[in-house]
């Protein structure tokens, strides 16, 4: 328990308004919304940016990383292709994609979020397990899962744009 209490003291202040931010924008998905289609390109390539920061700041051996990175990278595009409600539509007159309401994006956020902190903390703490090839697997392939899940999600909906009237 004191570990837990000890990482929140520990927290840079700057993180409790973001990780509010961040789960604001996840828990804005819980509604019925229409976007234009380049706004839903913003979070997927936050997605990406962090993944392959992720990736390139390792100190392990990237011959077996970026297999998984990969491999993790598609799975999630398949799972986040298929988590794209069936009412999705478009209305390309106003440029806009309709989505029901779904608590997929929120817990993908919060995955996200959980994912950023525990790879943050763990490096801060002990920062020799940047080396640890186990540990760089498993942050980059959860964080290529998660990626992957947010883009094939975008990919889903601008098809769905595509091919819209």
């Amino acid at each position: 328990m004191n570990e837990i209490i000890g990482a929140i003291e520990n927290t840079p202040l700057w993180v409790w308004p973001l990780l509010a931010f961040v789960l604001f924008l996840g828990a804005r998905n819980l509604w019925t919304r229409e976007r234009g289609l380049a706004a839903l390109f913003i979070l997927p390539a936050v997605m990406i940016l962090f993944a392959l920061a992720n990736l390139l700041t390792t100190a392990a051996d990237l011959t077996l990383v970026i297999p998984a990175f990969v491999a993790s990278f598609l799975v999630g595009g398949g799972i986040g292709w298929n988590l794209v409600p069936k009412a999705a539509t478009a209305d390309r007159a106003r440029g806009v994609v309709r989505v029901p309401g779904s608590v997929a994006p929120l817990l993908v956020v919060v995955a996200i979020v959980v994912l950023r902190y525990a790879i943050g903390y763990t490096y801060g703490r002990w920062p020799e397990m940047r080396a640890d090839p186990a540990l760089a697997l498993e942050f980059n392939a959860t964080g290529a899962l998660l990626a992957g899940i947010v883009w094939g999600r975008i990919l889903r909906l601008a098809r769905i744009y595509s091919r819209a009237r």
